[in-house]
C-alpha cells in the first residue's frame, strides 16, 4: 500500500535455539526436496540465519 515501509526483523538467539533452528529448517527443507516441491524461500532463510 501506499506509504508503507518495508520493516525488517531481528531475532536474537542463543547457541542452542540457533542450532535447533538450522536443524528444523534443513528437515523441512528434505521433505520439500523429496515432495517435488520448491526450497527457495527455505534456502534463503538458511542463508541468512547461517551470516
Amino acid at each position: 500500500m501506499f506509504g508503507r515501509r518495508k520493516r525488517d526483523l531481528v531475532l536474537v538467539l542463543c547457541a542452542d535455539e540457533r542450532r535447533l533452528l538450522t536443524y528444523v529448517l534443513l528437515a523441512f527443507r528434505n521433505k520439500l526436496l523429496v515432495g517435488g516441491k520448491p526450497t527457495e524461500d527455505v534456502n534463503e532463510l538458511l542463508i541468512r540465519l547461517m551470516k
